[in-house]
């Protein structure tokens, strides 16, 4: 299975650029390349990190801000191999 991963990995130039990023590999790339709808519809980073689920709930009342603990919404494994790298 590893070895069918990286040769999926090596076959798609978007995969390689994501690898080279600090804490992202073969396997984070490709599970971002293989879940990951067009980056064109989110509209910000932000956007993004919340549909992945990295963004803290929101508890605000009466114009006081207060952010919870992080969501559980996304994709939980992309989620957990963004998180550990």
């Amino acid at each position: 299975v590893e070895e069918e991963l990286l040769d999926l990995h090596r076959a798609d130039e978007c995969s390689l650029r994501l690898a080279q990023i600090p804490g992202v590999g073969p396997v984070g790339a490709t599970l971002l390349m293989l879940k990951t709808p067009d980056a064109r519809l989110f509209e910000s980073g932000r956007a993004f990190a919340a549909w992945l689920g990295l963004t803290p709930k929101d508890h605000s009342t009466a114009g006081k801000t207060r952010l919870g603990v992080i969501t559980r919404a996304g994709d939980e494994m992309l989620r957990s191999v963004l998180v550990v790298g």
